[in-house]
């Protein structure tokens, strides 16, 4: 199972930004998501480390929202 979230930026420096922040959150949590970005977007795909999302894939996305501005 994975959980899929696009976020859509309105500039580069707005992606990267996001994208920096980003690395910072899964070196503190040790949690990697699978990235697809561009100029202005980026895709985030978490797959289950077990065989269902559990609760530590849940508060990643939960940590993810709030650094791009979404929760």
């Amino acid at each position: 199972p994975v959980m899929t979230r696009r976020f859509e930026f309105p500039d580069y420096a707005a992606t990267r930004a996001f994208l920096d922040g980003l690395a910072k959150l899964s070196e503190k949590s040790g949690y990697y998501p699978d990235l697809n970005f561009a100029k202005t977007h980026v895709s985030v795909t978490l797959a289950a480390r077990d065989s269902l999302l559990g609760a530590e894939e849940y508060a990643f996305a939960e940590r993810v929202d709030a650094l791009a501005g979404k929760d």
